[in-house]
Order: structure tokens, then sequence, then C-alpha cells
């Protein structure tokens, strides 16, 4: 067998580490992403837990702004054959495989289903699974991009909201290391039922973790390019409604052009509160083109 020196191993894998990295399997360290926030409502709330606590909150797909995301098309590509199968693999009584011809299993009524209405039904619960796991799909989202007038207005409350502006280290402790880039494509992501219930089958296996990879990434991961200014990265949990992040991975809190005046000094008594200081800095629209611009060099915090 051939063996290789320490320097050579070392080589391997910093090349495997930043193909994964430029290919979203692996979090980049030292990236600044932007999430935009409307001050509305019990927003006020929210961000003071954000920042005393470190955490933030995460939404279910299904509440997102557009109806195609997070939502493939689902294909039925089976025959009753393939059902039977999927039974027979995975479920047993007794320790024998499940047989749908001999199964005698009935309707809420009392009668007796046949073999195909079982099938029917069993793929019906199938795609319910599929439609319970999405529903049950929980997201943040980010953005690369602070330059982009659209994003301030759709979600920013019309450039009046703010942006937490965080530098993402992807350490054991730290929700970011779950970050993953969006893929803009322009075909709507297709999900089969025969690959959903092969990914049934191998969850507990060592092939889980690249199928699940595969399948998150068109079901939660991929946006039409409609989409594409957004620069989006996100953190897709199942059945997590909130996340950790590292307390220095938030650097500074960007406020919208049209942030009132009357709400910095609210803003500065929050983040008095906070362990680490928090710069403060104003976004202002481009004199010379359409893109908003940060005041870098004006912390608000300090007045500096």
């Amino acid at each position: 067998m051939m063996m290789i020196t320490d320097d050579e191993f070392e080589a391997v894998k910093t090349a495997a580490v930043y193909a994964a990295t430029n290919t979203g399997l692996v979090p980049q360290a030292r990236t600044s992403l932007f999430r935009y926030v409307s001050m509305r409502g019990s927003a006020w709330d929210m961000l003071e837990k954000t920042l005393l606590t470190n955490t933030l909150p995460l939404s279910r797909s299904v509440t997102l702004n557009d109806p195609f995301d997070s939502n493939p098309v689902i294909v039925n590509d089976t025959i009753p054959s393939d059902i039977s199968k999927f039974a027979n693999d995975l479920l047993s009584i007794g320790g024998k495989p499940m047989n749908f011809d001999v199964l005698k299993v009935v309707h809420p009524n009392g009668q007796q289903m046949s073999p195909a209405q079982l099938q029917e039904a069993t793929k019906a619960l199938l795609q319910s699974m599929m439609r319970t796991q999405s529903q049950q799909c929980h997201i943040a989202s980010f953005s690369r991009r602070i330059s982009s007038e659209l994003q301030w207005s759709h979600y920013a409350e019309g450039y009046k909201g703010l942006a937490y502006h965080f530098v993402t280290q992807p350490e054991d402790d730290s929700g970011f290391r779950f970050l993953r880039p969006v893929r803009y494509s322009s075909q709507r992501p297709i999900i089969l039922l025969s690959e959903f219930m092969d990914h049934l089958k191998r969850v507990d296996t060592g092939r889980f973790p690249q199928e699940w990879f595969s399948f998150e990434q068109r079901s939660f991961l991929t946006k039409s390019l409609a989409w594409a200014y957004e620069e989006e990265e996100r953190l897709v949990k199942q059945n997590v409604s909130e996340v950790q992040f590292l307390e220095n991975e938030l650097v500074s809190i960007i406020l919208g052009p049209r942030f009132p005046d009357a709400d910095i000094d609210r803003l500065r008594a929050i983040t008095k509160n906070r362990k680490r200081p928090l710069k403060i800095f104003r976004a202002q629209s481009s004199p010379t083109s359409y893109a908003i611009e940060v005041e870098w060099e004006h912390d608000l915090y300090s007045g500096a």
C-alpha cells in the first residue's frame, strides 16, 4: 500500500476543504453576511433577545414570501410493485417481510382493503410525509449584499428597519456552521417519490448524509433566477425555531436610510446591556447610483 507523507496529507486536506467551501458544503470563515429586519410589531423585543442572548429566530418554510420557495415539484415515478417492495424492505410483521397480497388491512368502515388500495394508501402516506417534512423545516436567511435597494425596501420596512452584520466563524458551537448558499435556477426542482423512499430506507446508513444534502439542496436551497440579486445564504433546520451564534460573530448593526432618529437612543440603550459592544452604522442612498451605501467611518454607538 502506498504511504503518503504528513505534508502530502495536509495538502490534500487543504484542497478538499477549499473545494467543499466553494461548493457550499463547508461554510467559508470570516464571511460578512447581512440580515435585514423590519422594526414593526414585536420586533424590538425580538431584537433585544437577539442582542442579549445571541439567538436568531428561524421562520417556517411554509411562511416564506415566495410561494415557490421550499416547494419543489413532487413527481410520483413509482409503480405498484415499487410500493410493495418498499414496504417489504422497510417493514416486517413478526420478523417476516410484509406481503401486500396476503396482508389483511381494513378501511375505517371495516371493509377489507385490496392490495391495490393498500398500495395507494402507502403512496399517499409517503407524499404526506414529504409535505410534513417541508412544513417542519425552519429557515434563517442572510444576504452577502448590504447595498441592495430592493432588500432594504422589501425586508426592512421600506428602508425604515435595520440590518444585522455578521462575520461568520463556523466553529463547532456556532449555528453558522450549518450555513449553505442558495442556488438559483430557471428550472423548479423536482423530487421523485422513489427518491424519498430510498431516503427513508437509508436513514441509519452512512449514505444518508450525502443523500440528505442533495434532498435539502433541491427542497430548501434552490430558488428562481429572479431572486439571484439577493445572493442569499441560509440556515436550514428541522423542528428548530431558533439558532445560537457566537457573540463576536455579530459585529455591527446598520440602520436603514429612513430609520427614525428618535429610535437611535432606544437602540443604544439595548446594546449597552450587551457584554460585547456593537458598532452602529447608518446606511444612505447613493448620490450617483441605485444602491445603498454604508457610512462605515461613522459609529453612531459611540458618536464618533
